[in-house]
């Protein structure tokens, strides 16, 4: 039967809302993107990380047993908040603006999308999964390790050409920002 608790509640409409803002932003950054191959390359990777946020949230609306009234709104507005965001990209894209102004709204835009998304994975996924007694807390940590070390390990593949070391990566960052000193090659 459904949960008409107020905790449940709202907790599925604040997990909702908050996948909902991380992906207006993730649509924003589609929207303002001007290459038509990073258009359709964005546009693939945002819907399979979608589809991932839409199982998640999913899950989320049946575990805390919604009506299906709470389902239907959640998943609507879920599923329009990212053409709602590229609607918003265009538009800031289009404006006549100053490119200071255009680099410092992408710059706060790439922030907030940032923080939703870690605020969302550690105070909504990671902590309450390392509380439930399935399997061992360990085990669960060494999991969250070797993600974290396999996103890191994605960072060092080369980007585009043949080219051994990237460019516009977060190796070419790291090693002429911080450490100046050191020869890339």
């Amino acid at each position: 039967p459904p949960n008409r608790s107020s905790k449940g509640f709202r907790h599925v409409y604040s997990f909702s809302l908050l996948y909902s803002v991380h992906s207006i932003l993730e649509g924003m950054a589609v929207g303002s993107e001007k290459d038509w191959l990073m258009v359709f390359t964005l546009t693939g990777a945002l819907s399979l990380h979608k589809a991932l946020l839409a199982f998640a949230l999913g899950v989320k609306i049946v575990e805390e047993r919604q009506s299906l009234e709470t389902h239907i709104r959640s998943v609507a507005f879920f599923a329009f908040s990212s053409p709602i965001g590229v609607a918003i990209g265009v538009g800031v894209e289009l404006s006549h603006s100053d490119m200071a102004v255009k680099t410092l709204v992408a710059g706060l835009i790439q922030a907030v999308a940032t923080g939703t998304f870690l605020y969302i994975a550690f105070v909504e996924i990671v902590t309450p999964e390392l509380n439930k007694p399935d399997l061992p807390p360990l085990l669960k940590v060494l999991f969250l390790a070797f993600g974290y070390a396999i996103m890191c390990a994605v960072q060092f593949i080369p980007e585009g050409d043949e080219k051994i070391i990237p460019n516009n990566s977060t190796l070419d960052i790291i090693m002429t920002e911080l450490l100046p000193g050191i020869p890339i090659n």
